[in-house]
């Protein structure tokens, strides 16, 4: 019989350690974009505290360079061109979700400032709905971390980090306007006020688009994309205010408050197999977030976080479905203490650091497909321990946590991971690394709100999915004349090479199948397993700079038992998870201008369980060029994209065309130091 847990007991146990405990790790900054997760991390990026307590994990950071081309650009474009992710895509207007190592949409998960956002009304995240230029950072983490950050994080998280006051005088704003083809119109404000005591930051954006794209239907006729318009504006506004006056830096006593608040209206084309479409779909979100940290000495961290997040979708179908309304209402709130055990004023063998994490996560769902309100309480209590050698060389850390499901426990969620660094040679001339990495976890994940009471469909059956994930790497870095003075040399070569074996076995996946009616079932057993790359290589020659890299995955995710009589699913690639895709970058900097080609490559996606049916592979070609001029305070940057440059005809998803060739131009105007 499992235990139950009040919740009212679970709450004085969280008050408990918020008034009791007596009183940042700082992260070496690299370039790399893909390092071990404990120095990978910038400074200013650490907004999440269980980053920390990761070694061993693979994590992609975007790089600014990157992220700026895209800032008018949605994440899941972003993420479809410079990561391994998969983007499922169901057209323009439409959804996208994320697929890790040939986990579902639902098995990954998306975390803002650390508190997750996932849409429980529809049981994924969509990124189409997340604007690339309203984060300071974005990375992208390999595997499974339940451990640290709880249910649903199966294949793997997209964090979305806004970035660390550090209450250095600052006032900038930056005004961003651009246009594109097919109606394309866009405009950010992007502003920051700081000084010692406050820091003020707006981020808002507006879009509009007719979306009038041509495409090739089963007759291989051109057609012209009707019901396609879009509207989309919002923004986040931050305050950060240093509680300490004798301290700066934003490491000690600090108040912060986050408010973010977006609306899109999208027409939604018709599908290949629909004679037209007057299908509409409005989505609104307000989120808030309100945080407090205090530090004492070099020792201890207390932190306490809290969000509110109300999300509300309509759906209008217009000719079949009737139409559909849901109002989401989701609460989060954490309470950490991080303690360094060792005293780093005395000689000791190493460093050692325990973080207490106690998370409540709360969502209710009412809506038009539901026969009730319905409504998930999971609170949950962590640990973790971090060990790391004086000089960084050997990194291990061990967690646990136990959660909770509406009362019911869940099993406990283990974690562990090590990276050590075999080779390390540093000198003014050239630089060598070596660090290998590995890490395992037990993953857990309780059916969402849509899979247990979607009506007509949800199953109440369902049984929770669970199993192990297992990954290691290597990293190797080189350079040369890399840490010269630029005065005494301004050329440089780098290289970066990484790569990742995963495996992960999963009981019970969670997978719909249906005709007229869809419904969730568990089948019983996948197995994913494959091989990930990163190559990097960067070339400085005075003002010259050459950039290329190459990623690579190969994911084998197949299920290899099914409680379903008569099921051809045995052995077969699951739905939806191509075994091959990869993305290239070509780039070249002369002082203030920057070229820089993509290319992206996704294989076949198999479209049944039985791998009957199957989607063609496609390659994308992309190329962006941006030009900056900064005079005295000010600075002018000019930047234009064309996107599929060989007007490929193409579909990431069965019977929903995507765009063609197009192009994006923008002339960005900033003020201030």
């Amino acid at each position: 019989m499992k235990k139950k847990l009040h919740p009212y007991i679970f709450l004085l146990l969280q008050v408990f350690l918020f008034s009791s405990a007596p009183g940042i790790l700082r992260a070496q900054s690299l370039q790399d974009t893909l390092e071990v997760i404990d120095v990978f991390f910038r400074k200013d990026s650490v907004t999440d505290q269980r980053n920390l307590f990761a070694a061993g994990q693979q994590v992609q950071q975007i790089e600014d360079r990157y992220r700026d081309l895209y800032r008018t650009q949605s994440v899941a474009e972003l993420l479809a061109q410079q990561t391994p992710v998969f983007i499922k895509a169901y057209g323009i207007n439409s959804m996208a979700t994320l697929s890790f190592r040939g986990a579902s949409a639902a098995q990954s998960a998306v975390l803002w400032n650390g508190v997750p956002i996932l849409n429980p009304a529809l049981g994924v995240a969509d990124v189409s709905l997340l604007g690339t230029g309203l984060f300071d950072n974005i990375s992208v983490r390999y595997g499974s971390s339940a451990a640290l950050f709880g249910s649903g994080n199966v294949g793997g998280a997209l964090q979305l980090d806004n970035a660390k006051a550090d209450f250095t005088k600052v006032a900038k704003v930056n005004i961003l306007t651009g246009a594109g083809s097919y109606g394309r119109r866009d405009a950010t404000l992007n502003t920051i006020f700081q000084n010692e005591r406050w820091k003020i930051g707006l981020r808002a954006f507006y879009q509009a688009a007719k979306n009038d794209f041509p495409y090739t239907d089963h007759k291989d006729s051109l057609m012209v994309t009707e019901n396609a318009g879009l509207k989309a504006g919002g923004g986040i506004f931050s305050a950060d205010y240093n509680l300490d006056k004798n301290s700066s830096g934003g490491d000690g006593h600090l108040i912060s408050f986050k408010l973010w608040m977006q609306q899109y209206s999208r027409q939604i084309p018709a599908a290949l197999f629909e004679q037209s479409s007057v299908k509409t779909q409005k989505d609104a979100s307000l989120r808030s977030l309100l945080s407090w940290q205090r530090k004492w000495t070099n020792r201890t961290l207390l932190y306490a976080k809290a969000s509110l997040n109300r999300e509300f979708l309509r759906y209008e179908d217009g000719v079949v479905l009737p139409d559909n309304k849901n109002t989401i209402s989701q609460y989060y709130q954490e309470i950490g203490w991080k303690w360094r055990l060792d005293d780093p004023a005395a000689a000791a063998m190493g460093k050692h650091t325990i973080l207490v994490l106690l998370p409540l996560q709360y969502a209710a769902v009412k809506g038009d497909n539901l026969d009730s309100i319905h409504s998930q309480f999971r609170p949950a209590i962590a640990i973790a321990y971090n060990f790391s050698t004086d000089n960084d060389r050997l990194k291990a850390s061990f967690s646990l946590r136990q959660e909770w499901a509406n009362g019911r426990s869940v099993p406990l969620l283990p974690g562990v991971g090590a990276a050590y660094n075999l080779v390390s040679m540093n000198n003014p001339l050239s630089s060598f690394s070596f660090t290998i990495r590995a890490n395992a976890q037990r993953t857990y994940r309780i059916p969402t709100l849509n899979e247990l009471y979607y009506f007509p469909g949800g199953n109440e059956g369902l049984k929770p999915e669970q199993g192990w994930v297992q990954d290691a790497g290597y990293t190797l870095t080189w350079s040369l004349f890399k840490n010269m003075p630029r005065a005494e040399h301004k050329s440089g070569f780098s290289f970066t090479h990484d790569a990742a074996l995963f495996n992960r076995n999963i009981k019970d996946w969670i997978y719909w199948l249906g005709g007229a009616i869809w419904t969730p079932h568990n089948i019983a057993e996948v197995h994913s397993r494959g091989l990930e790359t990163d190559n990097r290589l960067e070339i400085a020659l005075s003002r010259l700079k050459l950039y290329l890299s190459v990623r690579t995955a190969y994911v084998l995710s197949t299920s290899e038992a099914s409680y379903l009589p008569d099921d051809k699913s045995k052995g077969k690639q699951i739905p939806y998870a191509p075994r091959y895709n990869g993305q290239a970058n070509i780039g070249l900097g002369l002082g203030s201008l920057l070229v820089n080609y993509n290319h992206t490559y996704t294989g076949y996606r198999f479209v049944t369980i039985d791998e009957s049916q199957y989607l063609q592979p496609y390659s994308l070609a992309n190329i962006q060029i941006a030009y900056s001029l900064i005079i005295k305070d000010y600075l002018i940057q000019a930047s234009a994209q064309l996107q599929n440059i060989w007007n490929k005809d193409y579909k990431v998803v069965w019977d929903r065309p995507m765009p063609r060739r197009y192009m994006l131009f923008s002339l960005l105007f900033g003020i201030g130091k």
